[in-house]
Order: C-alpha cells, then sequence, then structure tokens
C-alpha cells in the first residue's frame, strides 16, 4: 500500500473556469499527471454522452489518459442538469466490463490502476427542496436556485486491501449528514482500510468530524478561483494525515472544484 496515491476531483462535467477561457480536460489530466501520478482517480459531477461536454465518455477518457484499465461510473440521473432529466434510483453500476447505453448520463466514477475486486454502489435519496447556489457564469458567478438531484455512492474494493469510495452529498443542510452516515455505515463493514472521497457539501471540516473519520487533505477547495471552503474532502477511518503526503491541486483551467490527492507514506 506504500506508496499508493489517490486523487479526488469535482470536475464540473470538465466546464473550463472562467468560462470560455479554453481549459479542456486532456489538458487538466495533464497538468495533473506533472504533479502526483494518480493510482486511482474519484470524480464527481461527471458527464457521459452530453452535448455540452463532446459527447464523450469521461470516465473512460480519464482512464484512457492515465493509464487505467478499471473505470466505473454510476449514473445519477439520464438527461442533464439544470435541463431535462430523470433521476436513477437502481443500482446501475457502468464499468469497463459493461457495455453503456448511448443515453445523456450525469454521475459520479472512478478510475484506477490496481485491480478492482468488486463495484458497489448505495443510493442515498434527494432532499425534497433545492437552495439557491453560487454558479458560474459566463461573465461572474452568479446565485441561482437549484432543485436537489439523486445521490450515491460508488465503492471499489481494491485487490490491494483498500476499500475506495467517491460521492457528491447532497448540498442541502441535515440531508447531506444524514446521507454521510448511511455511506459510513454501510461501508465500515467491508475489509481492509477504508478512504472515502467526494464533494460532501460540508465546510468547516465537518466531513470526516460528524462520522469519527480522518481528514486526509485539509484545506480549501472551493471556489477554484479564490479557494475560501473546505467542501471536497479525502478522509479514512483508519489513516490519518500522519500517514499520507497530501496536496490540494492548483487551478487546472476546469471546474469550480479544486482537485486534492493523498499518497500513503
Amino acid at each position: 500500500m506504500k506508496g499508493f496515491t489517490l486523487t479526488s476531483w469535482n470536475l464540473l462535467h470538465a466546464m473550463a473556469i472562467p468560462p470560455n477561457s479554453g481549459g479542456t480536460l486532456q489538458n487538466a489530466l495533464d497538468l495533473l499527471s506533472k504533479e502526483v501520478a494518480s493510482d486511482v482517480i474519484a470524480i464527481q459531477e461527471v458527464d457521459v454522452h452530453q452535448d455540452r461536454s463532446g459527447n464523450g465518455n469521461q470516465v473512460r477518457q480519464i482512464a484512457e489518459e492515465i493509464g487505467a484499465p478499471y473505470w466505473a461510473f454510476a449514473p445519477s440521473m439520464y438527461g442533464t442538469p439544470g435541463a431535462k432529466w430523470h433521476g436513477v434510483t437502481e443500482e446501475i453500476i457502468f464499468d469497463n466490463t459493461t457495455p453503456i447505453p448511448p443515453d445523456a448520463m450525469y454521475g459520479i466514477g472512478m478510475v484506477s490502476k490496481i485491480p478492482v475486486k468488486r463495484w458497489h454502489r448505495i443510493n442515498l435519496g434527494r432532499a425534497p427542496i433545492g437552495m439557491p447556489l453560487l454558479v458560474p457564469g459566463e461573465k461572474r458567478p452568479q446565485f441561482i436556485y437549484v432543485h436537489d438531484e439523486p445521490r450515491s455512492a460508488l465503492v471499489a474494493e481494491l485487490e490491494n486491501g483498500i476499500s475506495v469510495t467517491t460521492t457528491h452529498l447532497s448540498f442541502v443542510p441535515l440531508k447531506n449528514w444524514g446521507q454521510l452516515r448511511k455511506i459510513s455505515n454501510w461501508v465500515e463493514k467491508l475489509p481492509g482500510l477504508h478512504i472515502m472521497t467526494g464533494d460532501f457539501n460540508l465546510p468547516w471540516g465537518l466531513g470526516p468530524k460528524l462520522i469519527g473519520w480522518n481528514d486526509l487533505v485539509k484545506g480549501a477547495t472551493y471556489p477554484s478561483w479564490k479557494p475560501s471552503i473546505e467542501f471536497d474532502y479525502i478522509m479514512s477511518k483508519e489513516l490519518t494525515s500522519n500517514d499520507v503526503i497530501a496536496k490540494i491541486h492548483s487551478h487546472l483551467g476546469i471546474s469550480d472544484h479544486l482537485a486534492s490527492s493523498a499518497t500513503i507514506r
């Protein structure tokens, strides 16, 4: 396990930030690879077959770019956020061994250079209400009312004895706390080391504190143009920050979140 490097990143479907600045997913991955050699990359707000992102499979693209044979995608919805969509309530996982339909989808994913013994999906539901959120705009960020979407967690049981989870929790207070507790209660039953990653929409280090886990990478990750809030976490049940080399990456040209990485010493 020594030297194992995990990266987590809310991609915002590889939207260039600032908008129209020319940032691309491939360029961002090239920059990321110069800073760290990731064994696993966990991603949130990822597109598959969406017009806005070139109709490709962003999970598979990332896997191919870093030379990761194993990947999985857990769609949260069919359709496009902010437009027409319907949620996914089944425990659907598409991976490198299964055909993927041509439908436009959006959700979370993971790519791995380490063989994956099993993939799991945990459905977390959605809040019945939405909230005003600060979102990137053509000229400047702006607040708009956003409806919550179905949430899930994707878990990879790796052959090296580490169980890695990624998720994108609700932005509605208390709902996200309940979702996080559901994940931790589920994954703690798996064998080996436990690491959880993702955009938890919980500031001030609350993510790991609420479930008694350890924050491995501390620091602000949002918004990418002026980081002031820690929304994104890499946390562990067994490891502590002293067990890893932590890094929050500089802005890589896309997304309103910064990527973060942890390497086990």
